[in-house]
């Protein structure tokens, strides 16, 4: 291997094809500074692994966010204001109040007009932008998420009702974790599976093959009409729009009631629609490792037998479901315990019901850990041992047919292999040993603080 090729293969195809960097709250765009849509940018590659108005408001997630949360504080807190939680003492208005209120608008518009210009000019190029609204945003919700344990856990107890800040969480983990898929599973993981056919530890043809396969199933949509749907918003409309919608046929909604609801909703179908083509890309992520496609590479430069990227990939997939376990546990205290004291386990419908909602996504989360292990890091140190193993049965073979020393019979790759000793270190892990041992602990964290707390 030349200097120029082997320093091409240590680099890392694992990386943003919009050519950005930072970390990963860099990587969802700011509306006015950003473009809306990655679709014209330059060196994208064919695969989608979202698309349509998943893939648009995944992109542009925190100005989406910010504007549901615009809609959703304010109706919820005037509902709880309504209900006598939360009171607000507001002086009653006079012609003067009226008066002034109209140029006082207009000139408070001025001013934050010319913030933003002054702000604005040099972030255009920069990435600062992105981090300030990021923080911006999971500062606040952070702080709601904080407060909610702190009065489920030292103030009001099992007793008492969820705080008003309880939501908190879950808009802050659909902040973290979009951000994570959208940098991590759909710009960095379209440039690796874009590129990973030109890498020696394929066998080129039927990576193509797969490749096609994997972005005509991604692409398919459904035609309602004039209107294309790509299948996650179908996926998220047919599992969540009944369920969603019977409040409104069983309940009578106050105005506000009604408009947090949907605006709350919206963001769930959401998650449902990013959820389905995550699960695609999973599904398509577990055939690569079965069908026989990767060829081992012993010496590559990467240190991993060419497996890194896979490696880095099935890291960040693990990354994004502990953010998810964290918020299934701080659910489980925040609303489940709450729950729990005022159904006092009634009935076996009762009991049932709080089970699915509260303890299912803990069985749902551990059941989604094991599974990602073994399929993940697990199936790609087998696949690495059998190439390793293949490798010193051809070296075995060559050395016999050359009459070379060290000709016997192949039983034992620790005993029979001795004159290759460096192959006998050749890695047969994605990832680092201490990495992984991190990752297996990092895993049973929410299921213990779900526990333990």
């Amino acid at each position: 291997m030349g200097d120029d090729e082997s320093k091409s293969a240590q680099q890392s195809h694992y990386k943003r094809w919009t050519s950005e960097t930072g970390p990963f709250y860099r990587a969802c765009a700011v509306l006015p500074l950003d473009k809306a849509s990655d679709a014209s940018l330059p060196n994208k590659p064919a695969l989608e692994v979202t698309s349509g108005i998943t893939r648009l408001v995944l992109r542009n997630l925190p100005i989406v966010l910010l504007v549901v949360l615009t809609v959703y504080v304010p109706t919820l807190a005037f509902g709880f204001i309504r209900d006598g939680r939360l009171s607000v003492s507001i002086g009653t208005p006079n012609l003067i109040t009226i008066g002034l209120l109209v140029p006082a608008a207009l000139i408070g518009t001025v001013w934050l007009y010319l913030i933003y210009r002054i702000v604005s000019s040099p972030l255009y190029g920069s990435q600062l932008h992105r981090s300030t609204v990021f923080f911006g945003t999971a500062i606040p919700l952070g702080i709601g998420t904080v407060y909610t344990l702190y009065d489920v856990l030292l103030v009001s107890g099992s007793a008492g009702k969820p705080a008003m800040t309880v939501q908190a969480g879950y808009f802050l983990f659909v902040l973290i974790a979009g951000h994570l898929v959208y940098d991590g599973l759909v710009i960095k993981t379209e440039h690796l599976l874009s590129r990973l056919g030109e890498t020696s530890i394929v066998e080129r043809a039927a990576y193509d093959e797969f490749y096609k396969e994997m972005t005509e199933t991604l692409e398919e949509s459904y035609e309602v009409g004039p209107v294309e749907f790509p299948r996650s918003v179908m996926f998220a409309l047919v599992v969540a729009l009944g369920p969603l919608l019977l409040p409104f046929i069983l309940t009578s909604f106050q105005p506000w009631e009604a408009t947090s609801y949907v605006a709350y909703n919206l963001v769930t179908l959401f998650v449902l629609a990013v959820f389905y083509d995550v699960f695609v890309l999973i599904y398509y992520f577990v055939e690569l490792l079965r069908r026989d496609i990767l060829q081992y590479q012993p010496f590559h430069p990467d240190e991993h037998g060419g497996f890194r990227d896979l490696g880095r990939f099935a890291m960040r997939v693990n990354v994004i479901l502990f953010v998810a376990g964290m918020y299934v546990a701080y659910r489980f205290y925040a609303e489940g315990v709450v729950r729990l004291s005022e159904t006092s386990l009634s009935s076996p419908i009762a009991a049932l019901t709080w089970g699915a909602f509260y303890i299912g996504p803990l069985v749902g989360y551990i059941g989604l850990t094991a599974f990602w292990l073994y399929h993940s890091f697990l199936r790609m140190h087998r696949k690495m041992e059998k190439g390793k193993k293949q490798q010193i049965e051809k070296n075995q073979r060559e050395a016999r047919e050359t009459d070379q020393p060290y000709s016997s019979e192949f039983t034992d790759t620790r005993a029979d292999a001795e004159p290759w000793q460096s192959l006998q270190g050749a890695p047969t892990w994605p990832i680092k040993r201490q990495s992984l041992v991190g990752v297996i602990v990092i895993d049973t964290v929410p299921i213990v603080a779900s526990f333990v707390l």
